[in-house]
């Protein structure tokens, strides 16, 4: 038996509309069940603001995860950079749907130090620290 997914429209009062679709978009909630909707959940939130996490773990070694939201489609760098300023790492460098994000830093070829990942999308830009420890 195959199982087909079906996403239905959430209004503002979190009631479940009677458009119901074959595919997802931002804002749709999978209806989960057979012949009739058992329950509804909602797999993602557009996020009202940008804010880039601090990276986990930190320190690292040899990887790290750094998460980030962005409030509105548009293009996406996500770079690292040495103690000197120096770019050592692109990794994010396209066009993404608003949403948050997770991408993992591997820096096995790097050396121990202090290093900075840099979000920019649209006129935000932030920067935060990460440890690399061997």
């Amino acid at each position: 038996m195959n199982n087909l997914r079906i996403y239905v429209v959430i209004d503002q009062e979190n009631a479940v509309t009677n458009e119901v679709h074959e595919n997802n978009n931002l804002g749709w909630a999978p209806a989960i069940g057979y012949g009739s909707i058992v329950s509804v959940e909602v797999e993602q939130t557009i996020p009202e603001d940008y804010f880039l996490y601090q990276s986990y773990p930190n320190p690292f070694n040899p990887s790290t995860t750094i998460k980030y939201s962005i409030p509105n489609g548009d293009n996406v760098s996500l770079k690292i950079f040495d103690i000197l300023g120096r770019e050592v790492e692109v990794l994010v460098d396209e066009y993404k749907n608003a949403g948050t994000y997770s991408v993992e830093f591997n820096a096995s070829r790097f050396a121990s130090g202090v290093y900075f990942y840099q979000l920019q999308s649209g006129r935000f830009i932030e920067t935060k620290k990460m440890i690399l420890l061997r």
